[in-house]
């Protein structure tokens, strides 16, 4: 790809949100779709393994429509934590996680981000292991505390560029055969909690450094969004349970008081989300892709390899 132009990857995180309604999940991931048509969007989909079954006319329309379906884990459930499980137990995980997504998408999964975007070195190494190309669960450079990962110190020194990973380090670079393609931050995320915390216009204030990075390195812009922000009353909460407070708790979820930073309900976020993609559609040099076909095309291993993702 031509340094002059400007890569942008829009992924959706389809988790099985407990807070929300079957239907809300329904017309949230809809709703998504709807502003990828409308925008020409290639994006990706990130399903969580067994909950994927539930959206058999969904998946139909991302094959129409060219979208990318992603795997999130297994079960997006308190033990699935990639930075902590055992190495047989990531297996199981990932290898059940990537059977059901193929069986229901009726294609190999290439794309991975994992529940909570955390990870480590063994998972990713068992990722290559079992075919994918592409993974993106590191933040580089993002110190918030809008993560249920808080501050990771691996995110304070991971490459900004998409690299292979080490052996032993996530956060470093190596020869793990797998694409690490980071979500952008610059301490702030590039994330739709952002948007609803800071409003649309400082996320496309925000949106226009990363631009201006991505033109000068060539660097992928790559946003994270949740299709059931769309249609909740919002995740804001005035009371919250004692056991949210634990340290256990807290190192799995973060911090959930950072809901209340929330100021959008589900349909201002969804305008907003709108504004932000029509925003970054007016700029000529913009290109959308998915995850996997950004690693196909534009990361050297997969160059001309002429797979179809």
């Amino acid at each position: 790809m031509s340094q002059q132009r400007v890569p942008v990857l829009i992924t959706w995180d389809v988790d099985p949100d407990r807070w929300g309604t079957y239907d809300q999940r329904q017309r949230g991931l809809s709703m998504a779709m709807d502003l990828c048509e409308e925008f020409g969007i290639r994006s990706t989909f990130f399903f969580t393994a067994n909950f994927a079954h539930e959206y058999p006319h969904h998946i139909e329309r991302m094959h129409r429509t060219d979208q990318e379906i992603g795997c999130h884990g297994l079960t997006h459930t308190d033990e699935e934590d990639y930075d902590r499980m055992p190495v047989q137990m990531q297996r199981a995980y990932i290898e059940e996680a990537s059977r059901k997504l193929q069986s229901v998408a009726g294609t190999p999964t290439l794309s991975f981000r994992s529940p909570r975007v955390k990870t480590s070195a063994q998972t990713l190494r068992l990722l290559a292991e079992y075919g994918y190309i592409a993974d993106s669960s590191v933040c580089s450079q993002r110190i918030d505390f809008l993560s249920s990962n808080l501050v990771n110190p691996g995110w304070i020194f991971a490459p900004r560029r998409p690299y292979r990973p080490h052996y032993t380090n996530a956060f470093r670079r190596g020869d793990v055969p797998i694409w690490e393609i980071p979500v952008s931050a610059m301490v702030l995320p590039f994330v739709s909690g952002l948007l609803s915390t800071f409003g649309v216009y400082f996320v496309k204030a925000f949106f226009r450094l990363l631009y201006e990075e991505s033109r000068r390195t060539g660097k992928p812009i790559v946003y994270l969004a949740h299709p059931t922000e769309f249609t909740a009353l919002g995740n804001r909460r005035s009371h919250f349970r004692l056991k949210e407070f634990s340290p256990a708790y807290v190192r799995t979820h973060g911090f959930l008081i950072r809901r209340v930073l929330y100021r959008m309900d589900g349909r201002a976020w969804f305008h907003a989300t709108r504004e932000l993609l029509a925003y970054i559609s007016s700029f000529p040099d913009v290109v959308f892709m998915s995850t996997g076909t950004y690693a196909v095309h534009c990361l050297p291993e997969y160059v001309g390899a002429g797979s179809s993702v």
